[in-house]
């Protein structure tokens, strides 16, 4: 890919940049992300690299002339991971599989460690617990063969465990320490510890076999709670998945056949029956339908449409049978975009993030530092082998940074997808942040605080004509224009029951207007200096000034003639009143910017409940009224619908697309509004805010969790007559911690949105 010349981005235009995707296996804390991330911002010619540990996923943007991407795998493997490339059009489908095959594989292990150890525990334990048991089995009565049966039911937990040592041991070794390092560790001293004393005495005493057989139990429990929960966070992109259909109806002259939906082309005809997913974004050519699009917009209320009309690949045809004409396929395609859309938001890290990564970055090795300490503490204290040991190992177990490394990725995860289901699209997870730190918000009006759709409003006439002839013929040489105002005059006469033949001749002139022969009369229908300039009489009617309504008026000739000027208004949204009002008690200032008349612009923002105008602008004044408000100290939103508006999207610290304008907003908006619906800003808003504080939840419990916990477990209330930790505790609480951080991003699937239809 070459990188663009966005500021956002920060790529320098003109630069050539590669990016590479990779799924990377083995990753189950901060520390293992901390590593990977350290190993590949090391390579000379790696520009970027993120990783997402809920996802394990990676991406790194690189300049192809310095390294290659053989190199950056290679790197991977050394940081002690295994990793492959994913294709960006199989990303998504190949991420939700791996999930699927790793949430089995740790199943049918955790089964086999459950297997083993509840004999195990029953056996170790059931003396202490006043349990019957033959002499036999108890080491204490003096039996080695109950001590070498706690040996063989160790064993198969140990092989169900074995990936903590094939990676933890490698990842300490080459000096970049993670949790399976510090589970390794914590449980081969529990384990040589005990198998020590059966070799040495018998083990009629000092046996901790069950120990490391539950921390190893518990915590393949805690990663299969743990991947289910992924699983779940994951669902948007799965459901938006599930709307490809398989195959659409080819429209030929042999007649309709079925063929598989990666075999369409652009111009392709295909029928869509009721019931039926339409298989690509299209032109209705015939036939009129609802269109159930709640699965891309959230919107619960079916579109009416028909020819003419464009629909979106993955809808759902209602009612009505559909001809359509094939616009967009495959990659391109607007539902292909939104999954683009989602996934990239939900792959990506949020600013907040930085300061969990610079902790992992430490965390493990501090924490075998303080094992260390623990230990040696407890042996100058006069302690016994078994305290020092249970000690160290509750410290190593308790310690792992799970939460930590769960804490962010996982809330922005659940929030991007309950907003996608909803309608609202995050381009990345720094727009998710940046978004609830906004206090300016700049609304474009056409399209916007309009529906961008103008009516026919007043019909001035002269020289004799009449309202209903004027009407009559314009909406005749209108027929064939594409042009707001040329539809708008179409609508009026369509509304009012007048009948208009067709034009006999149609010329569209680009920038001024339409030329059409109707009833042998020629007619001229355009912008007002247009047709001054070709009229025979261009004195203005008394009255009339020379700019008056120039931009929202069209006016016509009848041979030569001045007949007529058309006046048009593009109506407010119903809801942008409402919607300004929320947003202004959310803290937040509205500003309009318009490139119309302040005239224009002043009934509109009278009518939107706007105070501040800023009117006559082009695009690149837009753009300049934006850093203006960023050089004053605001963080400023831009919102908008328009590819006129992308410039002024780019510049603000959030830009916000209309669903109305789907194709530049998807690729220059960070926040989309599916919908189209200006209430909905307020969800957004919300929705980030409240993701964000479930983010910062997430962080206080998963660093209140290790700061109280590792005293706890190192045994410092234990001269106090205070309770000890017992290193399976120990490990029931760690894995209790990654769940508890999980289940409370979950919680944010059940987010409330305002405007739930």
């Amino acid at each position: 890919m070459d990188s663009v010349s966005l500021h956002k981005n920060g790529h320098v235009e003109g630069i050539s940049v590669g990016e590479l995707k990779l799924e990377i296996e083995g990753m189950h804390c901060a520390g293992c992300v901390s590593s990977v991330e350290k190993a590949l911002r090391g390579l000379e010619g790696v520009e970027t690299a993120e990783v997402n540990l809920p996802l394990k996923r990676g991406k790194v943007e690189y300049d192809p002339a310095k390294i290659e991407p053989g190199a950056i795998e290679s790197a991977v493997k050394q940081a002690g991971f295994s990793s492959r490339r994913m294709l960006e059009q199989t990303s998504v489908e190949e991420s939700i599989e791996s999930d699927q095959k790793e949430f089995l594989e740790t199943q049918s292990l955790f089964r086999i460690a459950l297997f083993f150890s509840v004999p195990l525990l029953l056996f170790a334990m059931g003396p202490m617990l006043g349990m019957p048991l033959p002499g036999w089995l108890i080491p204490e009565s003096g039996s080695r063969f109950g001590s070498w049966i706690q040996l063989l039911l160790t064993l198969p937990v140990l092989f169900a465990g074995r990936d903590f040592y094939l990676r933890g041991l490698p990842a300490l070794w080459k000096r970049h320490p993670d949790m399976d390092s510090l589970v390794a560790l914590g449980t081969l001293a529990a384990f040589g510890y005990s198998s020590w004393n059966l070799l040495i005495d018998g083990g009629i005493s000092g046996l901790y076999f069950e120990t490391a057989a539950l921390i190893i139990t518990l915590i393949l429990l805690g990663r299969m709670l743990e991947s289910r929960s992924r699983r779940r966070a994951v669902e948007s992109v799965r459901a938006l998945l599930r709307l490809h259909p398989k195959q659409a109806m080819l429209l030929s002259e042999e007649g309709e056949t079925p063929i598989d939906i990666e075999l369409l082309h652009p111009g392709d005809r295909v029928r869509v029956r009721p019931g039926e997913t339409l298989p690509a974004d299209g032109l209705v050519e015939e036939g009129a339908s609802e269109v159930d699009e709640s699965m891309l917009t959230g919107e619960s209320v079916p579109r009416s449409c028909s020819t003419g009309d464009e629909v979106t690949g993955g809808t759902l045809c209602v009612n009505g049978m559909l001809t359509l004409r094939v616009r967009r396929i495959g990659e391109e395609s607007t539902l292909a975009r939104i999954i683009r859309m989602v996934e990239e938001a939900q792959s990506g890290k949020a600013p907040v993030a930085r300061m969990a990564d610079r902790v992992a970055g430490v965390f493990v090795p501090v924490v075998l530092v303080l094992a260390l300490l623990t230990a040696l503490s407890w042996w100058l204290a006069g302690a016994g082998t078994e305290m020092v040991l249970t000690r160290m190992v509750a410290v190593l177990v308790i310690a792992c940074p799970c939460a930590l490394g769960l804490a962010t990725p996982i809330a922005i995860l659940v929030g991007t997808g309950s907003g996608a289901r909803h309608g609202i699209l995050f381009r990345n997870a720094a727009a998710l942040e940046s978004l609830q730190r906004l206090d300016t918000l700049m609304f474009d009006k056409t399209g916007t605080l309009t529906l961008g759709k103008p009516v026919l409003e007043e019909i001035n006439t002269w020289n004799g004509w009449t309202e209903s002839e004027v009407l009559r013929l314009a909406a005749a040489a209108e027929t064939g224009s594409e042009h707001p105002f040329g539809k708008a005059i179409v609508e009026a006469a369509n509304s009012r029951n007048i009948t208009f033949p067709k034009p006999e001749s149609f010329e569209a002139l680009t920038g001024s207007g339409v030329n059409a022969t109707v009833e042998n009369q020629n007619l001229i229908v355009g912008r007002q200096n247009y047709i001054l300039a070709k009229a025979e009489n261009k004195q203005l009617p008394e009255g009339w000034d020379e700019g008056a309504e120039a931009q929202t008026s069209v006016w016509m000739l009848v041979d030569g003639t001045l007949a007529a000027c058309m006046s048009f208004q593009d109506l407010p949204r119903p809801e942008s009143k409402e919607a300004v009002a929320k947003l202004r008690s959310m803290g937040l200032n509205p500003v309009m910017l318009t490139g119309d008349r302040l005239e224009v612009a002043e009934y509109l923002a009278h009518e939107a409940g706007l105070d501040e105008i800023r009117a006559g602008l082009l695009p690149q004044d837009k753009v300049n009224v934006l850093k203006e408000y960023q050089a004053l100290g605001h963080r400023v939103g831009m919102v908008g619908d328009g590819i006129n508006d992308a410039p002024a999207l780019a510049t603000a610290d959030v830009g916000i697309g209309m669903g109305s304008g789907t194709d530049v907003a998807l690729e220059t908006a960070d926040v989309v509004l599916m919908k189209n619906n200006l209430s909905h800003l307020a969800d957004a808003f919300r929705l980030s805010r409240a993701t964000l504080l479930n983010i910062r939840q997430n962080l206080f419990w998963a660093f209140a969790y290790n700061v109280l916990g590792i005293p706890v477990a190192a045994g410092v209330l234990i001269p106090f007559g205070g309770p000890a930790l017992h290193p399976v505790l120990a490990a029931a609480a760690m894995a209790l911690s990654s769940v508890s951080v999980v289940s409370n991003a979950l919680r944010l699937k059940n987010f409330r949105f305002a405007q739930a239809s």
